[in-house]
């Protein structure tokens, strides 16, 4: 077996860049001493939930073209084929559920393509440029990419469901603390629309930072020598899920994939395992 190495360094950088970039203009935003009446901010809030659950799936699809990998051309032509079939995917979702009319107006409206043209390009931009140009150990990269998915499945759920209730709940409690008189830092606003804009702005700042650190754990010493996410910790995961069967259940498939990562990275060969 081989050592797995240390640190990579320039890829953490690398990593941390485009979820750093995004987290500043988010916080730039919610601190903006002025602001308009548009409400597009809460668009845009809805809309990065099913964007952020794509970019799941296409570092999913990500992995498994390293994991094939072959040459650079055949990794971009199997890349850009899963991202239509994905898109397409997407498409008979969107009429199943909104009806043929209301997704074809959607369509025909700019404003949608605003919406999803950038981001949708960045993605497939990346996954391109990454994949044409990387000359490193193909394993070793689908390994990393099959953690960082799982990791960023693991932060979205957890960002959407429960922890918006809970920082509901905590800021009514110190809004009600207030209100009786009790001292509650002033940093903290009371309610109101600029308010509720400037607290879910940085909540999403968070949230990419979380997620740019997430991701950038598996270009780490520490990664390479275990092959374990962060959170795949067996006490972050009965957070996650709810029901014992499934804890149970994922805690066995976590350690797994966790064996066959490191057998990846350290040289070795798992027949058994997908990475």
């Amino acid at each position: 077996m081989r050592d797995p190495g240390g640190t990579n360094w320039q890829a953490v950088i690398l990593t941390l860049l485009m979820p750093g970039v995004a987290a500043a203009g988010l916080i730039a935003l919610a601190l903006q001493p002025q602001w308009d009446e548009s409400d597009t901010w809460v668009t845009g809030l809805f809309v990065l939930i099913p964007f952020e659950f794509v970019r799941v799936i296409v570092l999913r699809i990500l992995r498994d073209a390293y994991q094939d990998y072959r040459t650079p051309r055949h990794a971009v032509r199997l890349f850009l084929i899963s991202i239509a079939i994905l898109a397409l995917l997407c498409l008979i979702f969107a009429f199943l559920e909104a009806g043929f009319g209301a997704v074809l107006a959607a369509l025909l409206d700019a404003g949608t393509w605003k919406l999803i043209a950038p981001p949708a390009a960045i993605i497939i931009t990346d996954g391109v440029i990454n994949l044409y140009f990387f000359r490193g150990d193909a394993r070793g990269q689908a390994a990393r990419l099959d953690a960082a998915a799982d990791d960023a499945e693991d932060w979205l759920g957890i960002a959407t469901y429960p922890t918006p209730i809970v920082l509901a709940a905590a800021y009514a409690f110190l809004m009600y603390l207030r209100s009786r008189g009790v001292p509650v830092p002033d940093w903290i606003p009371s309610p109101g629309l600029d308010a509720a804009r400037e607290m879910c702005l940085l909540y999403a700042a968070v949230y990419f930072i979380g997620k740019g650190m997430l991701i950038a754990h598996v270009h780490t010493a520490r990664f390479n020598r275990n092959g374990e996410r962060v959170l795949g910790a067996a006490w972050i995961q009965r957070l996650i899920r709810r029901r014992s069967g499934d804890r149970a259940q994922d805690a066995r498939k976590e350690r797994g994939a966790a064996r066959a990562r490191r057998d990846v990275l350290s040289g070795g060969s798992d027949p058994e395992s997908g990475v």
